[in-house]
């Protein structure tokens, strides 16, 4: 990776990229700083929206009792990820920030009809543990975390609810539970990973690297290149390697009980980490901006197409 990363203006060029996104091209262009005569012909007149007025925290407590009760505000999106190692090169809470992200720019994309609850601090990642500055929860709490969440979402009035997950040990604790709190809550719930978006057909199309590593490889690393390139840290692959980093073996006790918690990190199972995480570091090296402006631009025409039917199945009262 160049130490000297040059960002080309991602969010710029998100909506003009997403211009199939119906009605969110102006909000988005003029929170990226776009003049209203750069998208006015293609996306339609549209006022201005601040990206910071969709997220619930930036709200004051008068502007979000208003917002709900116009009736305009129909849904939310609670993004969740993880604190853990991404490499040497990228921050601990990639995951969180491009959830967040993506959640962001969907909300923008169908304003005012949603809103960006509170990210999940961190997430299930026992298996990271090894690798020093990982936090991780227990899937219990993760879960309980989520549903609490969600029901002062409903408690407020909102009835269509998607949790919009950036970390993959996420995905089994919210699939183990998704069907309880559909139960518990009695309305229209959905929790999925922004990354199935990217079946493997498209990620060939748009990918380098033949059998990408999702977690700190290609894929992350582009994204982060276009949209927090302040985030990115140089690296070499000599440095990485005169570190002389070791995951498969001189585990602390503390560091044992972490592992045990999943079967994937169980201490029998560590053999070719070392390998593993020497290529995610390699794999990096093959990001690129545009690659990562294709990645979230999918991601975030997948989940404005989600909300939009989670919404109309709500207002129908169909189940979701």
């Amino acid at each position: 990776m160049p130490e000297d990363i040059h960002r080309r203006g991602f969010l710029k060029s998100l909506p003009i990229a997403a211009a199939g996104i119906a009605g969110g091209g102006v909000a988005q262009a003029a929170a990226a700083g776009a003049s209203p005569s750069d998208v006015g012909a293609a996306q339609g007149e549209r006022p201005f929206v601040n990206p910071r007025k969709i997220m619930l925290a930036e709200n004051t407590r008068k502007e979000f009792r208003e917002w709900i009760e116009s009736g305009r505000l129909k849904a939310a999106i609670l993004p969740a990820g993880s604190i853990e190692q991404h490499n040497e090169h990228m921050s601990m809470d990639v995951d969180i920030v491009v959830s967040t992200l993506i959640s962001q720019q969907v909300a923008l994309a169908l304003y005012p009809q949603v809103v960006v609850a509170p990210p999940s601090p961190c997430g299930f990642a026992p298996y990271h543990m090894a690798r020093k500055g990982t936090v991780t929860l227990r899937k219990e709490t993760f879960q309980a975390y989520l549903l609490d969440v969600l029901s002062c979402l409903k408690a407020h009035g909102i009835r269509t609810l998607l949790v919009l997950n950036g970390h993959g040990g996420n995905g089994a604790p919210m699939a183990e539970v998704l069907p309880e709190w559909r139960k518990v809550l009695g309305v229209t719930v959905d929790a999925d990973s922004y990354f199935t978006a990217h079946p493997i057909e498209f990620l060939k199309q748009v990918l380098t690297t033949r059998q990408p590593e999702s977690h700190a490889g290609e894929i992350e690393t582009s994204m982060y290149m276009a949209a927090f390139p302040e985030r990115l840290r140089y690296f070499s692959m000599k440095e990485y390697d005169d570190a002389k980093l070791n995951y498969e073996s001189g585990f602390s006790p503390d560091i044992l009980e972490f592992l045990g918690r999943d079967a994937r990190s169980h201490p029998k199972n560590v053999l070719g980490e070392n390998a593993r995480d020497r290529h995610r570091q390699e794999e990096a090296l093959l990001s690129k901006i545009e690659t990562g402006e294709v990645l979230i631009n999918k991601a975030v025409t997948v989940f404005v197409d989600r909300m939009r039917k989670m919404i109309a199945a709500t207002e129908a009262g169909q189940p979701w």
